[in-house]
């Protein structure tokens, strides 16, 4: 058996030639040669363990993005352990809300009894590093807030509040607390606090296997655990105030004193999905707290019954899916005959009537280009402008281009944007 490369003959279309050849009875199977990227796994020592990485589809999403530094990612818990190899690099100044101070003024952020690092380096233990764990993030910035002095770790809600607001008031853009209490009324008010300054609250579920249907905060992502099998965690609850679901059960990380092991509980779900917002925020600083929420539930699988539950919320994270959705927003884009020497139609569907549109091509593939003259940041490499249209009265925007017979056969990437917004993208090969 020999696999063969063949170029497509000048003036014949790729699916034309490949089902000749399929005739012959001589080939197997005909497929374009694709441009492809590989998945990016880290070195880290105990990644093996991590199998939640492997549910959320991290390492699809890695070989889009591994850069997070630009956002700060912080939570409210029982402190940090300040020289861990896997996080020090990362953390910035943080606060203590029992002593009132900021770490810059005293306030003591060490990690007073484990569990505040295993939430840390849920986040964003530093990836690709040859040791230990990695975090949904690679190299974000972590704000630990301390929000208790006491052995056991307990915390007022009131003392959890004023963590998230001083946060979100000093930088950070996603904010988590794994504690009780999610049933608070003040939480939403928190909540709605923390969005006005560009910035998202989750808060956990609990693992009192509880009904929460008395409450739907509108401000607060609340987070519900997930085990192996992407069933709901025994220990998790449930009902109508859970927004989605994220792994739970053994989940590897950070140790207080430099270590590692596993973890259970909705109090390492909640940071996950803070990591998963985070690099939504990374991806695509023109977005609001909406439109970063949206989009992370735009990239959940749905599992259970259809559309949003009272087990999964609106679903179990996917970083990958989060990642794409980062780049790409409320419009869909649809190419009708892409063949070469013929005329094109680009048609883009859910545009704001009467505003530009404009329509871009790339043949170098997928990544993250920043348009700042329209603030969107697109999911094509290398993007050149194929023209641009107006949306009529219903937000359709259609715009027809004639393809060059020397475009046959190449690959290309097709993506529209609008001020604020992009659209899906296309990927596909002139025919």
């Amino acid at each position: 058996m020999r696999e063969l490369l063949v170029q497509v003959p000048e003036g014949v279309a790729e699916r034309e030639y490949a089902s000749l050849l399929l005739s012959t009875g001589q080939f197997e199977y005909v497929v374009p040669d694709w441009v492809v990227y590989p998945l990016t796994i880290p070195n880290d020592t105990f990644y093996g363990s991590q199998w939640h990485h492997q549910t959320i589809q991290s390492e699809a999403a890695w070989s889009w993005i591994t850069d997070t530094s630009s956002v700060i990612a912080a939570y409210t818990d029982t402190g940090v352990d300040l020289n861990h190899p896997d996080l020090a690099a990362s953390l910035v100044s943080g606060y203590n809300t029992v002593e009132n101070l900021p770490q810059s003024q005293g306030g003591t952020i060490q990690d007073i009894n484990g569990h505040g690092t295993c939430v840390a380096g849920t986040i964003g233990a530093i990836g690709n590093n040859g040791l230990g764990v990695a975090g949904v993030c690679w190299n974000v910035k972590l704000m630990p807030i301390r929000v208790s002095n006491s052995p056991s770790g307990g915390s007022t809600i009131a003392d959890l509040e004023e963590g998230a607001r001083w946060a979100a008031d000093n930088g950070a853009k996603t904010v988590s607390a794994s504690y009780t209490g999610v049933e608070t009324p003040s939480l939403d008010v928190t909540g709605a606090y923390v969005r006005a300054q560009g910035a998202l609250y989750f808060y956990a579920a609990d693992n009192y296997n509880q009904n929460h249907s008395s409450f739907d905060w509108a401000n607060v992502i609340v987070v519900a655990g997930t085990d192996q099998a992407d069933n709901k965690a025994w220990f998790s609850s449930y009902g109508t105030a859970i927004d989605c679901a994220a792994p739970g059960v053994d989940i590897w990380c950070t140790y207080l004193g430099g270590g590692y092991g596993p973890a259970s509980g909705t109090s390492f779900s909640t940071p996950m999905t803070n990591g998963v917002a985070a690099t939504i925020y990374a991806i695509n600083p023109y977005l609001s707290p909406a439109e970063v929420e949206e989009r992370l539930y735009r990239g959940c699988d749905d599992l259970g019954a259809p559309g949003e539950d009272p087990i999964y919320g609106r679903g179990r994270i996917n970083l990958e899916g989060a990642v794409i959705q980062a780049a790409t927003g409320g419009m869909s884009l649809a190419v009708q005959n892409l063949t070469a020497g013929q005329t094109a139609t680009f048609t883009v569907t859910g545009a704001q009537a009467g505003g530009n549109v404009w329509f871009a091509r790339s043949t170098v593939g997928t990544g993250f280009t920043d348009v700042p003259q329209i603030s969107v940041v697109l999911a094509i490499l290398s993007p050149a402008l194929l023209g641009s249209a107006v949306a009529d009265g219903g937000g359709v925007a259609t715009l027809n281009r004639h393809i060059p017979l020397a475009a046959q056969g190449h690959s290309v990437w097709l993506q529209a944007a609008r001020q604020g917004d992009a659209s899906s993208f296309v990927a596909t090969a002139v025919n």
